[in-house]
């Protein structure tokens, strides 16, 4: 219940109406409450200076104009959104879209414009036409007056973020870090040294039973109830072994996990499908290849023919370097998970270093193999990783991917000047790989 919460939350941040409907609701609350004190008589003669004090025509007129205003601003706010999503989808991929949409500028922007048409259409409702009605709301109509000046004012800080959020550097900077808040939530940073291995988990005393629990329907899994995985196992004594992650697409009775020990009774077996939460679109919260493709994919992007712009290639490789420094200095979270008493309940694969290079960097170099600037900053990015490796699977799959790196470019350069400059730069990342298994101790590895 708590992950299918959690993901309705997710949607509704990556959507235009969630924060829209909440200042829409803000808006009527405002206008409740002004209303109130102008029935109240809350003004002075002192303060009704400040506020409104003409009559109901005037009146009429100014919310009529206030309020056509705030809706032609409104539409053309959404279609300049529209226009600018499809612009940067088509330069920067289709997976952007959900980034975009998560913006919190545009949301409120659109959200303002729309509280701002409701309060003054309210307060329009509300002042007298009848002659023997001359009520005049003069606070809520100061108050409306001065939300369509604020609502222009949001306009014009709205036409400067949208022409930065489609810049390439602002785009890579926002999908980079939505990698960095995957990484963070996988590989959390401590002190504490990596987790145990193998011989440091206790296996409960489980029967020869096994059971294979199926998936009801199709889609990506986005979330993974980890604990009431933990709990349900603990509880029915068994071990879980899922044998899907974060990001894997399934079908209809594709295998969600495997069950050792037991077979659980249909409630317990529905409870298990339950925490495996299942969606039409990947995610960026735990989901670290697909955080990883869609920086990838603005390189690749901007490799194409259609673009040919190889230095947004070179910020992305960059980026995606200083993401991988990061998984390298944390230590490697456990694919193992036990109870309060210790005892194993949960095996749940998780993405490490070699996995996610090889996400980043495979598609790069194959679209990037007749460029020597993309080539030569890969061979540079494997070179500042080589210290910062503690393992020597990690080296041996940076080391795999600089030989491909020289093997690209005496295939797919055309001078050999060029092919040379990158036989050199290969020399001095093999030099960096060998000094760093030459220095560095091999941890035990996690489970």
């Amino acid at each position: 219940m708590y992950e299918k919460l959690k993901e309705r939350l997710e949607i509704a941040r990556s959507s235009f109406w969630y924060i829209p409907s909440l200042m829409m609701t803000t808006g009527i609350v405002l206008f409740a409450a002004t209303l109130s004190l102008d029935k109240l008589g809350v003004t002075g003669a002192w303060l009704g200076r400040v506020f409104y004090s003409g009559g109901p025509s005037n009146a009429g007129n100014l919310l009529q104009t206030l309020t056509g205003a705030m809706v032609a601003i409104a539409t053309v706010v959404f279609s300049t959104m529209m226009v600018v999503l499809t612009l940067a989808t088509s330069q920067f991929g289709h997976r952007l879209i959900r980034s975009f949409m998560r913006d919190r500028a545009n949301q409120s922007v659109l959200g303002i414009f729309l509280a701002t048409f409701v309060y003054c259409l309210l307060v329009f409702h509300m002042v007298g036409n009848d002659p023997k009605n001359q009520f005049v709301p003069g606070i809520s109509l100061t108050v409306g007056f001065a939300l369509s000046i604020f609502s222009t004012c949001t306009l014009i800080y709205f036409t400067h973020h949208m022409a930065a959020l489609v810049s390439a550097p602002r785009v890579l900077e926002t999908v980079a870090g939505e990698l960095d808040g995957a990484i963070a939530r996988v590989y959390p940073d401590s002190d504490s040294p990596e987790p145990a291995d193998a011989d440091g988990v206790r296996a409960p005393e489980l029967g020869h039973g096994t059971q294979e629990i199926v998936a009801e329907h199709g889609g990506y899994v986005q979330t993974v109830g980890e604990k009431a995985l933990i709990t349900c196992a603990k509880k029915h004594d068994v071990l879980i072994e899922s044998r899907v992650s974060y990001g894997d697409y399934v079908f209809a009775g594709t295998v969600l996990a495997r069950v050792h020990g037991r077979e659980l009774a249909d409630d317990a077996v529905s409870q298990v499908v339950s925490q495996y939460v299942l969606g039409p679109d990947r995610t960026t919260d735990r989901d670290l290849m697909f955080a990883v493709n869609q920086v990838s994919e603005i390189a690749v992007r901007a490799l194409s023919p259609a673009l040919n712009n190889p230095y947004t290639a070179l910020d992305c490789l960059n980026r995606i370097g200083r993401s991988l420094a990061t998984v390298l200095g944390r230590p490697r979270p456990s694919e193992a998970h036990v109870d309060d008493d210790g005892e194993l309940r949960l095996v749940l694969r998780l993405p490490y270093f070699p996995s996610l290079f090889d996400t980043a960097f495979m598609p790069i170099r194959n679209y990037g193999r007749t460029s020597v600037e993309t080539l030569e900053q890969m061979l540079s990015v494997i070179e500042k990783l080589a210290p910062l490796t503690r393992r020597s699977d990690e080296r041996e799959m940076l080391a795999r991917h600089a030989e491909a790196i020289r093997e690209s470019a005496e295939h797919g350069l055309r001078e050999q000047i060029d092919v040379d400059r990158i036989k050199w730069h290969f020399g001095l990342t093999r030099e960096a790989l060998e000094a760093a298994g030459s220095h560095t101790p091999e941890p035990p590895a996690a489970v």
